[in-house]
C-alpha cells in the first residue's frame, strides 16, 4: 500500500503550513474552551454516564441522546461514552476535543481542495473554511461533535480515495471510513455523491471509490432501517414543498451572512447576504476557474439534502450546524473565484472572518454561564419534596448560542445536580440578546400575560399563532402582534399546573418565583 506521489509529497514546509492551519482553525473558536455545557449536552452526559456498551449502541435507537427524533448514531454515541469515562463532566476537555476535530477537518479540506485547485488556492479554501463564522454550533457546542466526527470520517474517506494506492486498499479504506461516517451521523450518506462530484480521479478509479462507499453505506442503511423501524429523523419537521422552499431560502441567507446579523429582527439586514450573493455570482461569471467553482457549488447543494426539511433560524442561528459539511464546497468555490494576487484584501477578509468566528464562540461562553445560573436557580425554586417546576418563560438561546431549549435538557441538568425528583415544563421561550431583567408577568389561575423588551423577545412560531411546548402549557402571540416574524414582545400563556407545582419565570437574567 502506498501514497500517490503525483499529487505531491508532504514536504517540511507544507507540514509546517498544515500545522499553522490547524492552529488557526483552533484559534478561530478558542473561546469555546471556556464554555460550559448547554442544551443537549446534558442529555449526552446523562446517556454517557449510563452507557450500556458498544453492542447495545449498535442495536438500539440512539436518538434520545440528542434530545429527540429517532437516529442511528452508534459510533458517535460510543465515542461520547468513552470521552465521559476519561474526562467526566469537565467541559474544557470536551471542548478541546471538538477543537482538535475541527483542526483535522480543516486539514482534510485543504487535501481535497488541492486536488481541484492550485496549491495557493487550496490554502485559501482551507483558511476560508477555518474562519467561516457559521461553524459555532458545530465547534463551540459539545453536542456539535456529531457533525465534527461524521465530517472528519466522511472527508477522510474521500482523502483516502484520492491519495492511497493500490486499488484494493483505496476501496477498502474508503468503505470503512464511509461506513464509520454514517454510523456517526446521517448527513454522511451524501459522501458517495460528493466523491463523484469532487474526486479528480480516472473514471474507473472514481467509480471504484463510489461503489465501495455505496456498498458500505447501504449495509448501514439496512441496519438503520431495521433498528429504527423506518427512516428515522425528526418527526416534527415534515417534508413538504412549502417547507423545502423556506428551508432553502434560510440556507442561502445564512450561508452568506455571519451569525451576528439578526435577519428577521432587522429585515433590512437581508441586503447584506443578498449583496454578497450578487458579488459571488459576478465573480463566478468572470473567473477562469469556473469548473472548480461549480464543483464547490454542487458540493454545497448536495450536502444540504439530508437536512433540507430543517431551516436555520436567522435570528439565533440554531440549526447552522447543517451548514458544516456544505461549507466545504462553499470554501472551494470561494477560493476558485477570489482574486489571489494581492495579499492584503485576503488578509483583511481573513481578519474580519476570524473576528466574527471568535465573537460567535464567545456567545457559547455566555450561554454556558446563563445555563449554569438557570439550572442552579431552578434547583432552588423547585418544590422541596419533588414534583414539577413550571416555567412560564425560559431562555432558549443567547444570541447565536443555544441555552436550554427544551424541558428535558433542564431535567437532565437538574438530575446531575441531585434533583432527580424534579421535573420541569416550559410555557414560552425567550431569545436573549442582552442580559437584562425586562420580563413582566401578570395574571392568575391558568392565564398569564407576559411582556418584555427587544433585549429578550419571545421566540414564537412563524407559521402558526399558538404553540404547546409541553402538554400542560402553551403560548401565543398577543393580538395585533404580527411583525417581525418569529419574534414578539407580548404573549399570552395558558397553563394548567398540576397540584403542588411551583411556578417561576425567566426575567431576562434570572429565574424568579411567580408571586
Amino acid at each position: 500500500m502506498g501514497v500517490d506521489r503525483r499529487l505531491g509529497a508532504v514536504t517540511r514546509a507544507r507540514a509546517a503550513g498544515l500545522a499553522g492551519l490547524a492552529v488557526c482553525a483552533a484559534a478561530a473558536y478558542l473561546p469555546a474552551l471556556f464554555a460550559w455545557f448547554v442544551a443537549d449536552d446534558f442529555l449526552v452526559l446523562d446517556a454517557s454516564s449510563r452507557f450500556r456498551g458498544i453492542d447495545w449502541a449498535f442495536g438500539h435507537d440512539t436518538g434520545e441522546i440528542g434530545g429527540g427524533g429517532h437516529f442511528y448514531r452508534p459510533l458517535w454515541v460510543s465515542l461520547q461514552a468513552a470521552v465521559y469515562d476519561v474526562f467526566g463532566g469537565h467541559a474544557a476537555a470536551w471542548h478541546a476535543i471538538n477543537l482538535v476535530l475541527f483542526a483535522v477537518v480543516t486539514i482534510e479540506v485543504w487535501a481535497l481542495a488541492r486536488a481541484v485547485l492550485s496549491e495557493r488556492r487550496a490554502w485559501i479554501a482551507a483558511a476560508a473554511f477555518a474562519f467561516y463564522p457559521r461553524h459555532g454550533e458545530s465547534v463551540a457546542w459539545v453536542t456539535g461533535s456529531t457533525d465534527l466526527v461524521a465530517v472528519a470520517l466522511g472527508l477522510g474517506a474521500l482523502v483516502w480515495g484520492l491519495y492511497v494506492r493500490p486499488e484494493w486498499a483505496q476501496a477498502l479504506g474508503s468503505a470503512v471510513l464511509g461506513a464509520a461516517a454514517v454510523l456517526s451521523k446521517e448527513i454522511a450518506f451524501v459522501i458517495p455523491l460528493l466523491a463523484l462530484i469532487a474526486l479528480p480521479l480516472p473514471r474507473r478509479r472514481r467509480l471504484v471509490v463510489f461503489g465501495a462507499l455505496v456498498a458500505a453505506q447501504l449495509a448501514v442503511l439496512v441496519a438503520r432501517t431495521v433498528i429504527l423501524h423506518g427512516a428515522g429523523g425528526y418527526s416534527e419537521y415534515p417534508w413538504s414543498p412549502g417547507r423545502l422552499v423556506v428551508v432553502a431560502v434560510s440556507y442561502v441567507l445564512a450561508a452568506f451572512s455571519p451569525p451576528q446579523l439578526e435577519l428577521t429582527r432587522f429585515p433590512v439586514l437581508v441586503l447584506v447576504p443578498l449583496a454578497l450573493l450578487t458579488l459571488f455570482v459576478w465573480a463566478l461569471r468572470r473567473t477562469g476557474r469556473r469548473r472548480a467553482a461549480w464543483i464547490g457549488l454542487a458540493w454545497f447543494g448536495v450536502a444540504l439534502l439530508p437536512g433540507a426539511n430543517v431551516a436555520v433560524d436567522l435570528n439565533n442561528s440554531l440549526g447552522e450546524r447543517l451548514l458544516f459539511l456544505p461549507s466545504v464546497g462553499l470554501a472551494i468555490a470561494f477560493a476558485a473565484i477570489i482574486p489571489s494576487r494581492r495579499v492584503w484584501p485576503l488578509a483583511l477578509a481573513g481578519a474580519l472572518a476570524l473576528a466574527l468566528s471568535v465573537l460567535a464562540a464567545r456567545d457559547w461562553v455566555t450561554a454556558g454561564r446563563i445555563a449554569h445560573r438557570t439550572i442552579s436557580q431552578a434547583a432552588r425554586l423547585g418544590p422541596p419534596g419533588g414534583g414539577e417546576l413550571m416555567l412560564l418563560t425560559t431562555v432558549e438561546a443567547y444570541r447565536s448560542a443555544s441555552v436550554l431549549p427544551t424541558s428535558n435538557t433542564l431535567d437532565a441538568a437538574l438530575a446531575r445536580m441531585g434533583r432527580r425528583d424534579l421535573r420541569t415544563s416550559f410555557c414560552s421561550q425567550l431569545y436573549v440578546r442582552h442580559q437584562r431583567r425586562v420580563v413582566q408577568i401578570t395574571g392568575t389561575g391558568g392565564r398569564f400575560e407576559a411582556r418584555t423588551t427587544w433585549s429578550a423577545p419571545f421566540d414564537v412560531p412563524v407559521t402558526r399563532r399558538a404553540e404547546a411546548l409541553n402538554l400542560d402549557c402553551s403560548y401565543s402571540r398577543a393580538k395585533g402582534s404580527q411583525w417581525p416574524i418569529g419574534l414578539t414582545r407580548e404573549v399570552t400563556i395558558t397553563a394548567s399546573p398540576p397540584g403542588g407545582a411551583a411556578l417561576a419565570y425567566f426575567d431576562g437574567h434570572d429565574l424568579r418565583r411567580v408571586r
